[in-house]
């Protein structure tokens, strides 16, 4: 035999005769049992790679899956910022139109006392006009006193009577200049009045905005989307008509709808859904609406259908 291999037959001369199958089966044997152990090495080796794989695998799908929640409760809270930020533009914009209504209506306001204050100036000019015309009489009374002074003694009654006129005259003439006098310290008295109402209107309004706000936000939780189910509403006029776009929840387009359609579908949605509807009013900046329209709008909508606004 090869010497690679070791002899493990019983002796020398053991190939000869019939015993020589039997060594030689054994070496087979040897020779099978040894590609059996190495196959079985191999297979224990690639096993164990396969298994390593598979539990990589196994992590990086949990990996992925714990990605994915995460990216979703993300989506869910930006979503959620957005329908905040979109509400709390609405309520801002209505607060500027109804600034904006207010100092117009302060302007008309103003306007109407720079008119009672040229009627009062003409009328002082009117005042004037006559106390010229009354001094004026009285010069002429003086001179007619001098020219007539010879017929003293005949006119003595009708002198007396004039003096008399003149008195009268004379006091008429001051009562229409402390009046004069009374209603131009009346009249400054009224401007500076008014310039301090109207500062004190400006802050107390501020001051009762931001306690109203404070006292909301104290007595009631923040109004939020989470968990609810929110429907979309855009309002604006357009040309002077009125125009309502509706959008459910789960839909990508707003729907045209007419103010009774409106109400019809946010009557069932508040009804399938109790307690959990959100209305998110949108209210675009060139809307054509004045602030009485839109806030009117936005409390009828929230006030009747709007989990938060109800009693």
């Amino acid at each position: 035999m090869n010497e690679s291999f070791i002899d493990l037959r019983g002796s020398a001369d053991a190939g000869n005769g019939s015993d020589t199958f039997w060594p030689s089966f054994t070496d087979i044997m040897m020779v099978i049992v040894m590609i059996f152990m190495m196959a079985s090495t191999v297979l224990v080796l690639r096993n164990w790679d396969l298994v390593q794989e598979l539990r990589a695998t196994i992590l990086a799908e949990r990996q992925a899956e714990e990605l994915a929640r995460s990216m979703t409760e993300t989506s869910a809270t930006l979503e959620e910022q957005l329908a905040q930020t979109q509400h709390v533009n609405s309520e801002l914009r209505m607060q500027l139109l109804r600034a904006a209504e207010n100092r117009q209506s302060l302007q008309q306001q103003l306007s109407a006392r720079d008119q009672q204050l040229l009627s009062l100036t003409q009328q002082q000019q009117q005042l004037a006009d006559s106390l010229q015309a009354l001094r004026r009489d009285e010069q002429l009374t003086a001179a007619q006193l001098a020219r007539l002074r010879t017929e003293h003694e005949q006119l003595v009654a009708a002198d007396s009577d004039r003096q008399q006129r003149l008195q009268q005259l004379l006091s008429e003439l001051a009562a229409s200049e402390q009046a004069n006098r009374e209603q131009a310290v009346e009249l400054a008295g009224l401007r500076q009045e008014y310039s301090s109402s109207a500062l004190q209107l400006d802050t107390l309004q501020g001051e009762y905005d931001d306690i109203k706000v404070k006292y909301d936000r104290l007595t009631r939780p923040a109004r939020s989307a989470k968990g609810k189910h929110v429907v979309t509403v855009r309002y604006w006029k357009e040309n002077g008509a009125e125009q309502l776009r509706f959008r459910d929840a789960g839909e990508e387009d707003y729907s045209v709808v007419s103010r009774k359609q409106l109400h019809r579908r946010l009557s069932a949605l508040k009804e399938k859904h109790s307690g959990e509807l959100y209305v998110k009013l949108i209210i675009p900046d060139d809307s054509g609406l004045s602030y009485n329209e839109a806030w009117g709008f936005t409390l009828d909508i929230l006030d009747k259908y709007d989990y938060y606004h109800q009693k």
